[in-house]
């Protein structure tokens, strides 16, 4: 007993400083106003940036197109990889839902759809957001897509990405819908509730906004915008093997109440199918609702779809008995 004490001792200082170290290859905390970098590491180098390339997708499209514009997918957008919405070729869609799709659920065939509607192609799209880039100071950025699948040439640093990041929160619709929790997207049968990528906007109050990525070559990159004692701040990070462990240790450079590992774990996002719809007889549509079941622990899950009867609120009803007849008690069944 006394060795495995002493063995748990010896090693699992070890183990705590493995895990206080920030894998990330390339990060930057800086003061959004006058870009005093706080903490930071290799953050000119140029990395792939998954999908925080659709920042500058995303901020495009809003400067370029109304939010009420209709933009068609062709039939290309079947073979977008996943992420996805799922969106349908011929189909008409919100441009402003795809950009939303694009942000909160960094759905891959939205920035696609966004990037052909704009450009043309999406290959003439990615060289408008490279011109556009090198406008707002970000000199060792190119992009090849408007997703951020990985693709040879498409790169950006740490400080450039933060750069970007700045301009796109200085335009209030962007900074809105990349701060939106939940996404309600019509699939013509189904809605569905997608919750945002970004965790720490259900568990870290000074979280303003942020654009989370992956892909297996890029690793995970991020960025995000917070706010202390009046001032902002960005953090931008590229090659972490481990996202929020990684943003959690960068940011104790500003804060020391910081969400725990169950917070950021609870916070992961799975989108709700919310709505169906089935057919009665002679085509009429009913609206099916989900049916929520209460745990233990008072949590809500969905379950099934049923219809339901409005029921009168009594619970009792007496009727009057005739020969050779029992009284019965009819008692309403409470949904």
């Amino acid at each position: 007993m006394f060795y495995l004490l002493l063995a748990v001792f010896l090693f699992l200082p070890q183990y705590l400083t493995a895990n206080d170290e920030i894998t990330a290859a390339s990060y930057l905390l800086v003061e959004k106003e006058t870009f005093q970098i706080i903490s930071g590491r290799d953050y000119h180098a140029k990395m792939a940036p998954a999908s925080t390339t659709k920042v500058m997708t995303a901020i495009m499209a809003i400067e370029k197109l109304p939010a009420e514009d209709m933009v068609v997918p062709d039939s290309s957008v079947h073979t977008i990889p996943a992420s996805k919405l799922n969106l349908v070729p011929d189909k008409k869609y919100r441009a402003m839902d795809l950009v939303t799709g694009a942000l909160v659920k960094s759905a891959n065939d939205a920035a696609y759809a966004l990037a052909v509607h704009i450009g043309g192609t999406e290959n003439n799209f990615a060289r408008m957001m490279t011109e556009k880039a090198q406008e707002i100071g970000a000199q060792n950025t190119q992009f090849r897509n408007a997703s951020g699948l990985f693709a040879d040439g498409q790169y950006t640093t740490s400080y450039d990405l933060a750069l970007i990041f700045r301009y796109a929160l200085s335009n209030e619709t962007f900074r809105e819908t990349s701060a939106t929790k939940y996404f309600l997207f019509n699939k013509g049968s189904q809605n569905i509730k997608y919750k945002n990528h970004n965790r720490l906007l259900f568990c870290f109050e000074p979280t303003i906004a942020g654009k989370t990525g992956f892909t297996k070559l890029s690793r995970h990159c991020y960025v995000g915008a917070f706010e202390k004692d009046g001032k902002v701040y960005i953090l931008s990070m590229l090659g972490s093997n481990n996202l929020w462990g990684d943003v959690i240790l960068i940011l104790k450079n500003l804060y020391s109440d910081l969400p725990s590992d169950r917070e950021i774990k609870e916070a992961r996002a799975n989108p709700i199918v919310l709505t169906s719809y089935g057919k009665k007889k002679g085509n009429k549509q009913i609206q099916l609702t989900a049916k929520k079941k209460t745990t233990a622990k008072s949590s809500v899950a969905l379950t099934s779809y049923k219809t339901k009867k409005t029921i009168k609120p009594a619970a009792k009803r007496k009727f009057k008995t005739h020969k050779n007849h029992k009284k019965y008690k009819i008692t309403a069944k409470r949904y």
